[in-house]
């Protein structure tokens, strides 16, 4: 038995899955990830004349001028994007009752939209946001259509609606905090389409690897944590899928 078919069995017989993943579990649906060859910040910073790629989603540079994120933000929508084989699968195992939690570094709300509920969204979401002037909460429904066209979306006080999605600068959600003190219990940590070079959320499956719970990681490129892992695979994380799904 080869290393991808330990994994798939793993995968299989796991009653408390531990899932974390990253932008590359959502790159066949049309979200291009963001540290790959051909990755967001690859080409970001010359398409919206930025100072550095990473601006995009810098709070002190979206405070002088947010219009980048809204332009770079209507890319996320549209009824192109939907649920990969992966997301659909993942919500599979919830449904089972076989997912202890899933954390996902994502901002496209694909894991939602496929069906999971137990989830923690460490770099947050867009479907709520919130005047950076006056607080008001707002609904995605209340500002989609106008960052659908890649523009600024402004309350009735003047302010910008930011939706609620963690920039750099910013803190990542308690409930992520939460868990990093106390892990949920697992058989199986599952890492997929991520680097883990984003700290602290990429902590969190290497939290279970030093505590030698058996551990995946599905990720195209090399990272420098392929080591704590059990087993990598290195292959487009739906074809994988499919190989789950096919033997389960």
């Amino acid at each position: 038995m080869n290393d991808t078919d330990k994994a798939i069995e793993l995968i299989r017989n796991a009653k408390k899955m531990v899932v974390f993943t990253g932008a590359g579990v959502s790159t066949n649906c049309g979200v291009p990830d963001f540290r790959g060859p051909n990755g967001l910040y690859a080409t970001v910073g010359k398409r919206f004349n930025l100072p550095y790629p990473e601006a995009v989603f810098d709070i002190d540079y979206f405070r002088q001028n947010p219009l980048p994120f809204f332009q770079l933000s209507k890319e996320m929508f549209g009824e192109k994007i939907q649920p990969t084989i992966f997301h659909k699968y993942i919500a599979q195992v919830e449904a089972e009752g076989r997912l202890s939690i899933l954390v996902t570094q994502n901002i496209d709300m694909l894991h939602t939209i496929a069906g999971n509920k137990k989830q923690i969204e460490c770099h947050g979401t867009y479907s709520h946001a919130t005047c950076t002037r006056c607080g008001k909460h707002y609904q995605l429904a209340d500002i989609e259509e106008t960052m659908s066209k890649g523009e600024i979306p402004y309350c009735s006080c003047g302010g910008v609606i930011k939706p609620d999605i963690v920039f750099f600068g910013e803190n990542l959600p308690m409930e992520f905090y939460d868990i990093m003190q106390d892990p949920p219990e697992a058989d199986l940590v599952l890492a997929a389409g991520t680097s883990l070079t984003v700290y602290p959320a990429a902590g969190f499956p290497l939290l279970y690897c030093k505590k030698k719970i058996p551990s995946i990681l599905i990720n195209m490129q090399n990272t420098q944590y392929d080591s704590y892992f059990d087993y990598v695979i290195h292959e487009d994380i739906d074809e994988f899928t499919k190989k789950v799904m096919k033997k389960s």
